[in-house]
């Protein structure tokens, strides 16, 4: 029997292979049904798996029953479609790729697989994760709460199918919030690790000083699971941490009596949708119902972080671009547009973009200094309707307003964690948390004391199959 066993998170999934109850073949099977049924729908997987993951499955099977199972073993997921998979197609979203087949994978993803995880199809994307929801060679991902408007991205793919309940889990990356704009857009819990905590290896670049890699889940604690195996140091990133990584699951109960958090006012409330605010308070009450102790604090110069961030991005994607310069107008429009304008920044800029870093990140520093974590909403608006972004000044207006919340904490390297937090106007709203580096699992712990004691984690939506003529 495979109904509605597409809708278990990771961790119970785990528990019930555990217990006998469920067989990891009938839960790929589920999540296939799943795919077949809402895809047409939704176009959120690159390419499906489908006969690989039921094989795999079969050997989770097995080593369930002989006691070998691995932290992850029979759970599927699904890759962003920039993460390498050895002999598996990886297109990048893009025309220019789309026969690319690499002969390695990239480690994170070799992690999930040597856990005995799944890999169920690799998922749509932005184009090289900086195009538009327009996606030129593959369509648009529809957002599984409303298919007329965007998922965000750029790991459209991953926020659609977690939130569609095709899969548990999936990967994104983000380098100005491309796994935390979909993850709020969609519902979901996102994390943006600390920079260097999950290497980079085999992920199609963006921006080396603020590319990251990162879970995406319907639960914190499926988050911390993931986190769990894809962190650690791997020589092939130069940015890869050493630091020893801890059991993010174990730690997750750890008490938050004595926590305070810090409300960023000002510049990151400024903007925001009237409804998505009142959302965004009666989250942070909940919050504090849950035992921490939220009070205001302010942070200096976003506005100059913002920007030296994006003169950082440009030149170092044109330079990981610079080879098909010339072919812009075979990309999408967003890409194109981002890309036509990297070679106006100057080596001063970028230099100075570079070392400005310090000065904000002083100011990181004097916001949280009294704190332990730093918390602002994980979106400022509701995400637009795809048919309202279809020229460069919509997609423009757009992406600066979604990025704005995210990059600075791409440009400080600390981790971020995005949590649904009720609805506005039917669509999901979410309350982002901010921590010191290398303390994701302070994140994590005041995450999931948040889930525990609410439920907007566990709302879905309502999604129908597409009516045979």
């Amino acid at each position: 029997m495979t109904d509605l066993l597409f809708e278990k998170t990771a961790t119970q999934l785990l528990a019930s292979y555990a217990s006998g109850e469920v067989s990891p073949v009938d839960v790929v099977q589920s999540c296939l049904e799943r795919i077949e049924q809402l895809d047409p729908v939704i176009n959120a997987i690159r390419l499906l798996r489908a006969d690989e993951a039921v094989a795999e499955a079969k050997e989770s099977e097995a080593r369930w029953a002989s006691g070998t199972a691995g932290a992850l073993d029979g759970v599927p997921f699904g890759l962003k479609d920039i993460i390498a998979t050895a002999g598996v197609t990886t297109t990048g979203g893009s025309a220019r790729y789309i026969d690319h087949v690499p002969d390695e994978t990239a480690a994170h993803a070799q992690r999930l697989m040597d856990a005995g995880g799944i890999l169920l199809a690799k998922l749509e994307t932005f184009e090289f994760a900086c195009g538009g929801p327009h996606n030129r060679t593959f369509g648009a991902v529809s957002n599984p709460w409303d298919v007329e408007r965007t998922t965000g991205g750029s790991s459209s793919g991953s926020g659609a199918a977690v939130a569609a309940q095709m899969m548990p889990l999936a990967i994104g990356t983000d380098t100005g919030g491309s796994v935390r704009i979909p993850a709020a857009y969609c519902g979901l819990t996102g994390l943006k690790p600390t920079y260097g905590r999950v290497p980079r290896h085999g992920v199609m670049g963006l921006s080396w000083t603020l590319d990251h890699a990162g879970p995406m889940a319907r639960s914190v604690a499926d988050a911390a699971l993931m986190l769990s195996v894809i962190a650690g140091h791997d020589a092939r990133d130069a940015a890869s941490s050493p630091a020893p990584v801890p059991d993010y699951l174990d730690r997750l109960d750890q008490s938050l009596s004595g926590v305070r958090v810090g409300r960023l006012r000002g510049r990151f409330e400024d903007n925001v949708d009237p409804d998505v605010m009142v959302a965004h308070d009666n989250a942070l009450a909940a919050l504090a119902d849950s035992g921490a102790q939220v009070v205001d604090v302010e942070m200096n110069n976003v506005d100059h972080a913002i920007a030296a961030a994006w003169q950082i991005m440009y030149p170092e994607m044109l330079s990981l671009h610079e080879a098909h310069f010339d072919q812009l107008a075979d990309r999408d429009m967003m890409g194109a547009n981002l890309l036509a304008s990297t070679p106006f920044v100057s080596a001063v800029d970028y230099l100075r973009a570079l070392r400005y870093r310090s000065i904000f990140q002083a100011s990181f520093d004097e916001a949280i200094a009294s704190v332990d974590a730093l918390a602002l909403p994980g979106l400022a608006q509701l995400p637009p309707r795809l048919d309202e972004l279809v020229t460069d000044y919509q997609v423009n207006n757009w992406l600066g307003a979604a990025v704005e919340l995210h990059i600075p904490f791409n440009y400080t390297g600390t981790p971020a964690l995005c949590l649904p937090a009720g609805t506005a106007r039917g669509m999901p709203t979410s309350l982002q948390l901010v921590g010191r580096p290398h303390r994701d699992d302070l994140l994590l712990s005041i995450g999931h004391r948040f889930q525990s004691s609410t439920a907007f984690h566990l709302a879905a939506p309502i999604l129908q199959a597409p009516q045979v003529a």
